[in-house]
């Protein structure tokens, strides 16, 4: 049996580094990312969290590859609820790739040990926050959304 995988592809009107710097630095991350800030150095085997307004981790992983500005490789594992703190982590890939005068923005989640509550949560979360992505970069004002 195949592992579930979530492929998710978009197209923003930016270039590859303000893509990568929306990616990865916390001012941007806050304002579509569900109010977390980002931390690491992109290192890898740097770890990297998610943080929450009040301090607390999200979402913690590990760096296991970093290309600026085409290509970001993290393991990711929930860590703001209950429900999924007994899961492994799985990992998310980031691909970056000119097109024009857009980005094509490939996001690859995988590595899941089943339908697991991360994957199913994922499912649901990421266009949502990719939708928000695209919404600041193009407009200045992230997405609103439920």
């Amino acid at each position: 049996m195949t592992a579930p995988t979530h492929v998710f592809v978009i197209y923003i009107r930016t270039s590859p580094e303000k893509l990568w710097d929306a990616i990865t630095r916390p001012e941007f991350t806050r304002q579509y990312f569900h109010e977390t800030a980002i931390e690491s150095d992109f290192q890898a085997g740097s770890a990297v969290t998610y943080r929450m307004s009040d301090g607390r981790p999200a979402v913690v992983g590990r760096v296991i590859e970093c290309t600026r500005p085409s290509k970001l490789v993290i393991t990711w594992h929930f860590e703001y609820s209950d429900a999924y703190r007994d899961e492994p982590p799985s990992r998310v890939t980031f691909l970056i790739e000119q097109s024009g005068k857009s980005c094509k923005l490939t996001v690859i989640h995988d590595e899941f040990a089943g339908e697991t509550a991360t994957y199913k949560a994922v499912g649901g979360g990421w266009p949502g926050v990719l939708s928000s992505l695209k919404s600041l970069l193009e407009t200045g004002e992230p997405l609103v959304y439920e």
